[in-house]
């Protein structure tokens, strides 16, 4: 049987990876859940991702060619990149006897301005009335309305 090789550049996997490596690190931190490699290997999985994401020229496609669902999932997961920063300057102390991590970590945060890219896409009204946006309106509403005010979704605390 023939795999197909996975495609680490989804925007919605990797908004799931971001937002997995922010819930991950605010165990560890609270609830001393002490597998630096498994924070590590989401961190590693989403830089990877991002990388190849940021490669491909679909953020300048028409909204026609677009699934905002999937980008806004990426948004969703900027943000948590963004509030992942915060989490590590705050306790910087704690993930510096981590430092393989700490630095993919932060790696991270590089991208956070594409999510401002992608909301402002969908934010405007023209293109939330393409063919594409009404194929999938209700999570496509449901993803924007989490993408801007994700505090309930991304964070355990």
């Amino acid at each position: 049987m023939h795999r197909k090789k996975p495609d680490h550049s989804d925007p919605l996997g990797l908004g799931g990876l971001l937002t997995g490596a922010f819930k991950i690190a605010q165990l560890v931190i609270e609830d001393n859940f002490i597998q630096p490699d498994l924070l590590e290997a989401v961190a590693v999985s989403s830089l990877i991702g991002l990388d190849a994401y940021v490669r491909e020229t679909s953020l300048k496609l028409p909204a026609d060619r677009r699934l905002a669902f999937r980008e806004l999932g990426l948004s969703i997961g900027l943000e948590a990149a963004q509030r992942l920063r915060g989490l590590l300057e705050q306790h910087a102390g704690f993930f510096k006897k981590y430092k393989t991590v700490q630095s993919n970590l932060e790696s991270l945060t590089q991208y956070v301005p594409l999510r401002e890219t992608i909301n402002s896409f969908w934010l405007e009204r023209k293109n939330r009335e393409s063919a594409a946006w009404m194929a999938h309106r209700n999570i496509n509403m449901v993803m924007l309305a989490t993408s801007l005010a994700p505090d309930g979704y991304i964070s355990l605390l």
